[in-house]
């Protein structure tokens, strides 16, 4: 029953997703937040913040995703929040704020205002969200990337994803994250990471729990340093792949992005986020 929930949660999401920077919807799912500390003396924290676009008051419910294992999601969703109509939140240092770890960890984030998953909520009811992660490690200040939730990004289908601009050289660092959106079984993603000419330096692949996420640095992917950009593909073993994801009520799915630091070990400890585009998106509807 939990499993079947967060599936419909899921799917929907999916469906719901606009081609676009954030999206709105009554359920968005973030890939990575954090509260850990990184390479170079930096500190990552990650902080969430959701806009009620909506003329009532909204219960918020969230789950959060536990790095490097298998999630079984709570249909009741108990770590909730209200906001009142039009109400912008912003919660800082969402892990500990809403979780109550204050130990080094990351993962997924889930929030929704689904009527079906928290039954308060009117029929309509959505909102726009959208998380940053960054670094409290600086005197000079934070740094940071912002993590939107983008639904057509996830890949259910045989074909790659691609994700361009990583760097991984004697400034700039990377590191490739994979979330797992398979929700009763593992599934193999494989890699392969390019340089400018298009040459393989490295490939791989990595099993995934269901409902997980992971993130690896360059370095721990056998990436040697070297001097210009770096492109990744990602697709999904032929195993794992429903020849027709949009006749299958849970398919597998998963999606990925690379996260670049400036510093390695030196810099300002700045970070962006890019996520890994899908060569055939998922535009099954309800």
């Amino acid at each position: 029953m939990r499993r079947f929930t967060l599936a419909l949660v899921v799917v929907a999401l999916v469906a719901a997703a606009p081609v676009g920077a954030q999206q709105i919807t009554h359920s968005q799912l973030f890939p990575v937040v954090a509260r850990t500390a990184g390479v170079g003396g930096t500190q990552w924290l990650s902080d969430l913040t959701v806009v009620n676009l909506t003329d009532s008051q909204l219960v918020v419910g969230t789950q959060f995703i536990i790095a490097d294992q298998a999630n079984i999601f709570d249909p009741t969703f108990p770590t909730r929040f209200t906001l009142a109509p039009h109400e912008t939140r912003l919660i800082t240092d969402v892990i500990n704020t809403l979780f109550g770890y204050d130990t080094n960890i990351k993962g997924g984030l889930l929030v929704t205002v689904d009527p079906s998953l928290i039954e308060v909520n009117p029929e309509g009811s959505i909102i726009l969200a959208t998380t940053r992660t960054y670094n409290t490690g600086s005197p000079e200040g934070t740094f940071g990337q912002t993590v939107p939730a983008l639904g057509w990004v996830i890949n259910a289908s045989g074909s790659p994803s691609y994700v361009t601009g990583a760097i991984n050289d004697s400034r700039f660092r990377s590191n490739l994250g994979i979330a797992s959106l398979a929700l009763f079984a593992e599934i193999t993603v494989h890699y392969k990471v390019m340089d400018g000419s298009g040459a393989t330096v490295v490939e791989g692949s990595k099993t995934m729990p269901p409902s997980s996420m992971s993130q690896w640095s360059f370095a721990d992917l056998g990436v040697p340093k070297a001097d210009g950009p770096l492109t990744v593909a990602l697709w999904m073993d032929p195993a794992d792949v429903f020849p027709d994801p949009c006749v299958t009520q849970f398919p597998n799915m998963f999606l990925a992005y690379v996260s670049k630091v400036d510093g390695n070990p030196d810099g300002t400890g700045d970070a962006e986020f890019i996520y890994a585009a899908p060569m055939e998106l998922y535009t099954c509807r309800d």
